[in-house]
């Protein structure tokens, strides 16, 4: 449930800071007869990103043994893939967001299309919801966690009431440092599916190499425990990991938060109320 939750408080805020741009942008420009475009754009992405997420949970308990271990291991690349991309981009790229959305929101303006407005609102926040439907599903058919969901709208909710608290300046919140933290738990959950997948195709004798245990903490801390099920679901952990799901883990973690300490290290503090305002 919390896994689930800092997921879509982080990919919420993301979310709801693009509709909070846009929308302060045509108040800046004094268009805001063209706010309702966003709203609609806006809404429609998040029903098409539910439907995704529906569909998806749907179809991970469509399967049975070795199909479903299949599915799990697709399903889970799939979601690593996309969420390195996210993660190392947001830290590399989240200078230039608020200054590329209103170009876009001008050049629609300009040319008269309204619909622009709504298509540049539900792309970017479609991308938001197709990475959150995607994650969310690799978790819940490598965990098995049916609180995930539940977790989720309320990671929701609580970044919807933050991003009303920045407008509203009754708070502030340096992005950078919140995106640095969350990226940082979302490659250690990252990791922990590369692990889930070593383990699912050795168990189908798809990986029949590094098979060996590498430790027992089964006594310790157990798989089946409230600590174990906490620590699986934000880290990946097994009581008993093979040596290769240790190595695949380590370097994942080793090349990938590289790559994130880089790319964060490029970076500039930014206040939220520069981010926002500006």
């Amino acid at each position: 449930m919390i896994a689930g939750a800092l997921i879509t408080i982080r990919e919420g805020l993301e979310a709801f800071l693009i509709v909070g741009i846009l929308l302060g942008y045509l108040t800046k420009v004094k268009r805001t007869q063209f706010k309702s475009h966003i709203w609609i754009g806006a809404v429609a992405a998040l029903i098409v990103s539910a439907l995704l997420a529906i569909i998806f949970q749907y179809m991970a308990f469509q399967f049975e043994g070795t199909s479903a271990e299949i599915f799990e291991v697709i399903v889970a690349m799939l979601a690593v893939g996309v969420l390195t991309w996210m993660v190392l981009w947001m830290q590399r790229q989240s200078r230039g967001v608020k200054g590329e959305l209103e170009q876009k929101a001008d050049e629609a303006i300009s040319s008269g299309q309204a619909f622009a407005l709504g298509s540049l609102a539900f792309v970017s926040v479609l991308r938001e919801g197709v990475e959150t439907a995607l994650f969310l599903s690799a978790m819940l058919v490598t965990s098995r966690d049916m609180l995930l969901f539940p977790g989720a709208i309320l990671g929701l909710v609580i970044a919807a009431a933050i991003t009303y608290l920045l407008f509203r300046s009754a708070v502030r919140l340096n992005l950078r440092n919140f995106f640095v933290v969350t990226g940082i738990f979302l490659i250690l959950i990252a990791a922990g599916l590369i692990g889930h997948s070593v383990m699912a195709l050795q168990d189908i004798g798809w990986l029949p190499i590094g098979t060996t245990i590498a430790w027992n903490l089964q006594a310790i801390i157990s798989n089946d425990g409230l600590v174990g099920r906490l620590l699986h679901a934000f880290f990946g952990y097994e009581a008993t990991p093979t040596f290769l799901m240790v190595v695949a883990y380590g370097l994942y973690v080793v090349f990938f938060g590289g790559q994130f300490y880089n790319a964060t290290r490029q970076g500039v503090s930014q206040p939220v109320a520069r981010f926002v305002k500006q």
